[in-house]
């Protein structure tokens, strides 16, 4: 969908003299003070998958939306390509004309301001149709377009009213709808929440989480807030002096940064929104599980702080059942005891089967639920392994840091959960 390739920016007369200085190795500082030129972005390179959010987050003057206003041109970049896929096969951003440009930001791309950009003397209905009706949509056509989306972003009954009258929330709901009104499949957001009150602004990444899921657009979402990046990013890119330092997802950003920039970042993250069951789960192999084969070709897996529970794995992997002091317990899906409306006691009688993609908040509020492990279990319902509050306390308090967590194959540091093979 989009692809950036070498992309750099250098605010000055002479850029080719500072790019020339990078080449050499040259830092930032170095070259502004032999110079005078700023490095905005530096040999930026990356690829968005079709669907995919994205978010690039560092700190105040690290590029990021310099970046962003360069892969649009609102900042001419000063040498790289952008990649923009369209029904036409691919188009260089960086180097369209005016009249490629000008389609492109019509049809494509679209822009979601920090501070709304909404044009007070009109009305709601009227700022979410502007973008249609610069592309020359009939009038019936448009409105019709845009009461729909005004009704999608939940501010049904207020398409007549003037951005005045709208909270700052509400106002920044009228930009997102402007932008999704376009049709253009990539979302390009600057730090759209950042001025909103943390109340209102977690409302719009609910909001933002719940559109992205029913429209699938592709965003690039810029912001410094990382539990924002974390909350909302399928990947994150951290920005320092204008380039990415890591990319990867909010559990290896997390689990395992790579710098002690990034590492500054995660230090104080809350990990049970991002760290997964397939990550804390220890598997077979692990030192605190037992496992014996049975003549049938079952296995029979034992955790040995609790020893008195056995997993019953069938010779393709899946669980079979699980007893404890010698009776057969119930297993449940963990949706299913979450939607429980009067949760029952901790009983001994039954045990939680998680996907292992679920976070650690969801196995922390399972667990609370049961007394037996939660058993991990792939798409293919096959057993990853098991999960009592020794992991989930491990998963809390170590499973970060640049010693901590997973490798960037996804292979545990600590012997951790694996499929139990047939």
């Amino acid at each position: 969908m989009i692809r950036v390739e070498s992309l750099n920016k250098v605010f000055g007369p002479n850029p080719d003299q500072a790019l020339a200085l990078l080449a050499e190795g040259r830092s930032k500082d170095e070259i502004l003070a032999e110079t005078g030129h700023v490095i905005g972005v530096q040999d930026v390179s990356f690829t968005l998958k079709p669907g995919e959010f994205f978010v690039i987050m560092g700190l105040s003057g690290s590029g990021k939306s310099t970046l962003l206003r360069a892969i649009n041109r609102l900042i001419e970049p000063t040498s790289g390509h952008v990649w923009l896929t369209t029904d036409d096969g691919e188009v260089d951003v960086a180097s369209a004309d005016a009249r490629q440009l000008r389609h492109l930001r019509q049809d494509h791309l679209a822009m979601v301001f920090q501070r709304f950009g909404l044009l007070p003397h009109r009305s709601v209905r009227d700022n979410v149709a502007y973008g249609l009706e610069i592309k020359g949509v009939p009038r019936a056509e448009r409105m019709k377009r845009a009461e729909e989306v005004i009704e999608m972003v939940g501010l049904g009954g207020w398409a007549a009213s003037p951005p005045s009258a709208l909270s700052g929330g509400m106002q920044q709901r009228v930009g997102l709808a402007r932008a999704i009104a376009t049709g253009a499949k990539v979302l390009l957001m600057d730090e759209p929440f950042s001025a909103l009150d943390p109340l209102i602004k977690m409302q719009m990444q609910d909001e933002m989480i719940r559109l992205q899921r029913q429209l699938g657009r592709t965003v690039l979402f810029i912001t410094h807030d990382l539990d924002e990046a974390l909350r909302l990013g399928d990947r994150i890119a951290i920005m320092d002096d204008g380039r990415f330092v890591q990319v990867g997802t909010p559990e290896t950003i997390v689990t395992n940064p790579k710098t002690a920039y990034v590492a500054d970042f995660v230090a104080h993250a809350d990990p049970t929104n991002v760290i997964t069951a397939a990550t804390v789960a220890v598997g077979p192999d692990h030192d605190r599980i037992d496992e014996v084969g049975r003549e049938d070709g079952a296995r029979v897996i034992v955790h040995r702080t609790q020893a008195d529970v056995e997993i019953v794995v069938g010779a393709d992997g899946r669980v079979l059942e699980v007893r404890a002091d010698g009776g057969r317990a119930d297993l449940v899906p963990i949706d299913e005891l979450l939607e429980e409306e009067t949760p029952r006691s901790r009983h001994r009688d039954r045990a939680a089967i998680v996907r292992g993609d679920r976070t650690l908040r969801t196995l922390l509020e399972a667990r609370n639920r049961v007394n037996l492990p939660l058993l991990v279990v792939g798409e293919d319902e096959k057993l990853l392994g098991l999960v009592t509050e020794r992991e989930l306390i491990h998963g809390i308090t170590e499973k970060r840091g640049p010693n901590g967590g997973t490798t960037d194959g996804g292979a545990k540091a600590d012997g951790g959960a694996k499929e139990v093979a047939a």
